[in-house]
């Protein structure tokens, strides 16, 4: 497992931390790590941790793929794993692999996107059903298991398209962002059909606003539909064209890089729409490009300044203020303690469900 991606001076150098707290930021690392070795437990970080935890993680990335990883890890290797991200998270990799104990370090790291009622969820596959589409349900990682329980299959923001195209219908009911939708609709050469305004679904008032979008697609040969959910992520949403706009006109030559959870007219206006693994990739993959907008949450743009020095990140980034929860003294205490109240499970009726779309999300991406 790796060991931190950068130097404490680094980060006090770079101002992520203080002079002040930096002999504790060490000893907790030193903590940390010893726990993690005596008690062979897993500490995955996703993209938006702040610096300090992801610095003593053994490993950083999106939330599915580290879901992934602690759920192929042996047992030797990982007795116990503490997700250092949000809630859905620690969720997912239980659903993976529900023998190995998931604790998340703080209880309040939630996620504005994934509060969808499942009830919600099923009411409307009933309207569709009742319409005579034919549809698959396809949900965001970024839900809680109860909707995962309702899917055909789960998505990432990296593999949306991809899964879509493989699930063998004209229709798709996106769950739960609309920005997302977007993007898979535009990809697989579907009909975007905007979403009814947050609990404010009425099946009549719905027909009737998305029944002339639909004609037009079948009229342009499109091979079907989106029907997008209501959901967005308040980080993400809050990103305007005009963010973009100032830095064209600053700097013309930057690489503008948004992620899939961003408007559609700031989808539009990037050059790249991309998941947070893919960004930190690009970067790596362009030694030639050394300007950058990234509009995503603001952990990964400081992480990759941290990881590319020589390179320009303008930020027109937003924080979470759910991501940004987890503390090194929160890791700590909960590697040390395990406290019965923040390890993360779900009931087997719905576990068994969830997963199958998991599952299922992997055969259709590999």
């Amino acid at each position: 497992m790796g060991m931190s991606f950068v130097a404490l001076d680094r980060l006090v150098k770079g101002g992520q931390v203080t002079e002040a707290e930096a002999p504790r930021v060490a000893e907790l690392w030193d903590e940390i790590r010893r726990l993690k070795r005596d008690k062979r437990a897993f500490v995955p970080a996703h993209n938006y941790q702040v610096p300090e935890v992801q610095a003593v993680a053994d490993l950083v990335g999106d939330s599915f793929e580290l879901a992934v990883k602690a759920r192929d890890l042996p047992p030797d290797q990982a007795r116990m794993v503490v997700f250092c991200g949000v809630r859905f998270m620690a969720e997912g990799c239980h659903t993976l692999a529900p023998e190995r104990p998931v604790y998340l370090p703080r209880l309040d790291a939630l996620c504005s996107l994934a509060e969808v009622d499942a009830d919600d969820v099923a009411e409307r596959q009933d309207f569709l059903r009742a319409a005579g589409r034919q549809f698959a349900t396809m949900t965001y990682v970024n839900t809680y298991a109860e909707v995962k329980a309702l899917s055909d299959s789960c998505c990432t923001s990296s593999n949306a398209a991809k899964i879509a195209d493989r699930l063998g219908v004209p229709d798709i009911l996106f769950v739960p962002d609309q920005n997302l939708a977007y993007q898979v609709a535009l990809k697989t050469k579907r009909t975007y059909l905007p979403p009814p305004e947050p609990h404010k679904f009425h099946p009549r008032e719905y027909a009737e606003m998305i029944e002339p979008l639909v004609r037009e697609g079948e009229k342009q040969g499109l091979r079907g539909n989106v029907f997008a959910w209501e959901g967005a992520c308040h980080v993400h949403h809050q990103m305007s064209v005009g963010d973009i706009a100032s830095i064209r006109r600053q700097d013309p030559e930057t690489t503008v890089i948004v992620h899939g959870e961003v408007r559609p007219e700031l989808q539009r206006a990037a050059d790249q729409v991309m998941s947070t693994s893919q960004m930190a990739k690009y970067v790596d993959a362009h030694p030639e490009k050394t300007r950058y907008a990234i509009l995503t949450e603001c952990g990964l743009v400081v992480r990759l300044e941290l990881d590319h020095p020589e390179k320009q990140f303008y930020k027109p980034c937003r924080l979470c203020q759910y991501m940004k929860a987890t503390d090194l003294e929160s890791v700590y205490r909960t590697l040390r303690d395990e406290p019965p109240e923040q390890r993360i499970t779900v009931p087997d009726e719905v576990r068994g469900a969830a997963a199958r779309a998991m599952t299922r999300m992997i055969e259709l991406a590999s």
